[in-house]
């Protein structure tokens, strides 16, 4: 958990729009031990403290910080401290150490190896090849529908709704390290007011891509809770209890994708923001995707894919291309640029498409036949090329989704199907029906706060697969159907 406070906090905020008194009483509440008590009996077990930020507050930080240092190890807390701007690398490792805190987080640390330290770093150019135990992810966004000028909802693509999400982030992160992935994301500012369960979905909102939300609060979330309000109580209950959900679920988190399309590419520079845009429009669509990163597509099997998509401009290693090849033979889509070549025969659609198909072997290429450029048009195109009898699920009367999360065990044994709802509380249905292709001898659902129930379903009439009926309330935020084979 984020725990913003103490005089470095203060001259940090000082500096931002919107700081007034009663923020920085907040921030010296914060760094006084007994506002720790709200966390007990609650699952925190790690505290994020600002800790250096090459400030003159620094030192004066780090000493005025030693009660609350004392209070949080005498209640088992973890303490990280966080390291930011010009502050002397060395000098903060130093002060943790004699301080007693558990590490430091410092931006992509370029030192001396030293298992205190995790480095962190923006999504963007993250410090993939990290030793830490996690690694920490910033500049994310705040999860929900986007909302534009007056708080009214921006509209993205064919005038849906845009919601803001970190789960294919979280996803992408994942196929690249084994550490568990640390989502560091505030609340909005500009007068947004939050509810409880706008917390309860940033919580979803990472967990169910198999991350975890470094929880923050927002300044009158925090003061409430310094002054012990009972409707911030309520609020903060709100987030414990959906944090001790993914707790005792934490084996889910182990789980991996079960998807259709595997996206490869490098996930760099220009590559990172086109293909990084098409993972995050994929799960708009909830068109299932594993993401295959170009250095490790040799040892990625391409099991249980239908298709594959490309969309790097710079050409892949021959060795690669064979292997791709051989999987379009053996009948897969590729989906990709321009100067992939000219293999195969060509096939006439019966839809426009910015792509030309041609066959080759049992499978097809489908060719750009310009530059690629949006997005959005490859998530479509893509699913139109696969067509939807190829679907493994359906979610119908579901509002926003934004992130749906199929995952299976190793073993194959179990899977989970997780649902989020960014509308949830602004009105939708109540009743949401699943379709899902694989057959499962058994499933039940669960639902934040809720013992597991078992759940209606039939096999369907009009698909192969098999049906489920949710009790899922436009109140809720989040939905998990999982299965036993």
């Amino acid at each position: 958990m984020r725990w913003p406070s103490g005089p470095l906090e203060i001259a940090r905020r000082q500096k931002n729009e919107g700081f007034t008194p009663e923020v920085g009483k907040t921030l010296e509440r914060w760094h006084e031990p007994a506002t720790l008590d709200f966390l007990t009996d609650t699952p925190t077990s790690c505290l994020v403290v600002s800790w250096a930020a090459g400030l003159p507050e620094d030192s004066q930080q780090q000493k005025t910080m030693a009660p609350l240092v004392d209070a949080a190890r005498k209640r088992k807390l973890e303490l990280v401290g966080w390291v930011e701007g010009s502050a002397d690398h060395n000098a903060a490792i130093a002060a943790a150490k004699s301080a007693g805190l558990s590490a430091v987080a410092i931006r992509n640390y370029k030192g001396k190896p030293d298992p205190m330290v995790v480095p962190w770093g923006e999504r963007a150019s993250p410090p993939w090849d990290s030793p830490a135990p996690v690694l920490p992810i910033t500049g994310n966004v705040w999860p929900g529908v986007q909302a534009g000028a007056n708080l009214n909802p921006d509209a993205g693509p064919t005038a849906l709704p845009w919601l803001d999400s970190n789960g294919w982030y979280i996803q992408l992160a994942r196929a690249r390290v084994r550490a568990p992935v640390w989502i560091v994301a505030d609340p909005p500012g500009k007068g947004r007011v939050l509810r409880a369960q706008d917390y309860s979905m940033a919580v979803c909102d990472s967990e169910v891509a198999g991350g975890r939300w470094v929880v923050s609060l927002d300044d009158g979330l925090r003061a409430g809770l310094a002054e012990g309000s009972a409707p911030a109580r309520e609020t903060w209950q709100t987030i414990a209890n959906t944090l001790s959900f993914f707790q005792k679920h934490r084996k889910w988190s182990s789980f991996r994708s079960v998807g259709l399309v595997g996206v490869i590419s490098d996930f760099a520079g220009e590559d990172y923001d086109f293909s990084g845009e098409i993972l995050n429009l994929m799960a708009r669509r909830d068109l299932l995707y594993r993401v295959i990163w170009k250095s490790q597509a040799m040892a990625a099997p391409f099991t249980g894919l239908n298709a594959l998509v490309y969309a790097d401009a710079a050409p892949l290693a021959p060795v690669l291309r064979q292997k791709i090849m051989g999987f379009v033979e053996q009948g897969g889509l590729l989906v990709t640029g321009p100067k992939w070549g000219s293999e195969g025969k060509p096939v006439t659609l019966g839809f426009n498409t910015q792509f030309e198909v041609r066959a080759y072997g049992k499978g097809r290429l489908a060719v750009a036949k310009e530059a690629l450029s949006d997005p959005w048009q490859v998530s479509v195109d893509t699913q139109f090329l696969l067509s939807h009898r190829n679907d493994l699920l359906k979610i119908y009367n579901s509002g926003s989704s934004g992130c749906t999360s199929f995952t299976a065990s190793p073993d194959g044994k179990n899977a989970v199907l997780q649902g989020v709802s960014y509308s949830s509380g602004r009105g939708g249905g109540g009743l949401r029906t699943v379709w899902i292709r694989p057959k499962y001898r058994s499933a039940r659902l669960w639902l934040i706060g809720a013992d597991a129930a078992p759940v209606e379903s039939e096999a369907s009439e009009e698909y192969f697969g098999t049906e489920y009926y949710l009790p899922v309330t436009a109140a809720q935020p989040y939905f998990a159907l999982e299965f036993e084979a």
